[in-house]
């Protein structure tokens, strides 16, 4: 019986042991786990703060002002970083709700409009232009189609009205007065296509063009930071700057905005911008079919407001000292929206994407 006694407590010691090691393991187990969690939050804390510094670092060294939206494919969250200053005179620093001029972004909207017009039946691909404006040369040769794809033959510059243009037809007959209609049927990049375009919307809808945009696009998208060109915008927007150390301001045509009917009328948000794009990527502006109508099933090319290249499009729009480029890659992740009101050209914006672009898709 003693003996017995003696091989329980054994036992029963044993056993114990086992219990207060394993409760100290465990105990250190959980000590390391949380451990290990903080130390990849704090990485992950770092790589975000990280990358966003690197992203103002690139507005720092081109010297430039503006708004940055995008997102990394894999997080799907928006992000945002503005610099610089949306009125210098008064302090007032740009941010997400800063208004900057569309400029050619708009070309997009007032394509989307024309196709579900199409989808309404209300016009076709081959719709030719002397339905609505026979006065054009060669009107009889163009379609829809190559209005949408800047190869309708028609040439213009950019020439501004004496004073500023009140109302649509007088912005369509500016561009019909100065346009030069060649009937070769070849690319060649003009806002006077979709002044046209423009101009045929209200046309088959009796309506303003903008009347018609809020119905068909900014109400559905409750896009409320989208505005025309009128005095309240004017006065609200971000102001443009010329390149330099030496803040100076940018000169602005609001005559010539006036006459861009479709193509360069518009101010908006990068916020409200990436709205539209978003809806055009997942159908909730047009179906699939539409869409791929409307892009060409999105041949490599420029189609209806958009550059397509393999796996993505971008476009831009530059116009009174406003860079505006959109940039959308599906296969490196990485998509963005960005607005400058202090720039310097062409070129520079979009080596200015591409950079932003890895960084963002690292």
């Amino acid at each position: 019986m003693r003996k017995t006694k003696i091989i329980l407590l054994t036992t029963a010691l044993i056993f114990l042991g086992i219990l207060i090691c394993w409760g100290t393991t465990n105990k250190t187990s959980k000590k390391n786990q949380i451990r290990d969690t903080v130390r990849i939050h704090k990485r992950w804390d770092e790589s975000k703060i990280n990358k966003e510094q690197e992203l103002q670092d690139v507005f720092k060294k081109d010297k430039v002002w503006g708004t940055l939206v995008y997102q990394n494919g894999k997080s799907h969250k928006i992000k945002h970083i503005s610099v610089g200053y949306a009125n210098y005179e008064k302090r007032i620093k740009n941010s997400s709700s800063t208004k900057y001029m569309l400029a050619s972004l708009q070309k997009s909207y007032t394509a989307t409009i024309i196709q579900m017009l199409i989808d309404q039946k209300k016009l076709s691909m081959n719709t030719e232009l002397s339905q609505f404006y026979p006065s054009v040369r060669y009107s009889n040769k163009i379609t829809i189609r190559n209005l949408l794809d800047h190869t309708s033959g028609i040439q213009m510059g950019e020439p501004a009205p004496n004073t500023m243009l009140t109302n649509d037809s007088s912005a369509v007959m500016w561009a019909i007065n100065h346009l030069k209609s060649t009937g070769k049927m070849q690319w060649n990049y003009t806002n006077a296509n979709y002044i046209l375009l423009a101009g045929i919307i209200t046309k088959v809808t009796n309506q303003s063009y903008m009347s018609v945009l809020s119905e068909y696009i900014l109400k559905p998208l409750k896009l409320r930071n989208t505005a025309e060109l009128d005095s309240n915008t004017i006065n609200s927007a971000a102001k443009t700057y010329n390149f330099g150390n030496n803040v100076t301001l940018h000169a602005m045509s609001y005559d010539l905005a006036s006459s861009e009917l479709g193509c360069g009328n518009l101010y908006t948000t990068p916020f409200d911008y990436l709205k539209f794009v978003s809806a055009l990527e997942d159908n909730s502006l047009l179906s699939i079919s539409s869409l791929n109508e409307l892009s060409r099933n999105h041949e490599t090319a420029y189609s209806a407001g958009f550059y397509y290249f393999p796996n993505g499009q971008r476009a831009d729009g530059i116009d009174n000292g406003y860079y505006n480029f959109y940039y959308d890659n599906k296969s490196e992740h990485a998509n963005m929206i960005l607005m400058l009101n202090k720039g310097v050209s062409d070129s520079q914006g979009r080596a200015m994407i591409q950079e932003l672009g890895n960084i963002i898709a690292s």
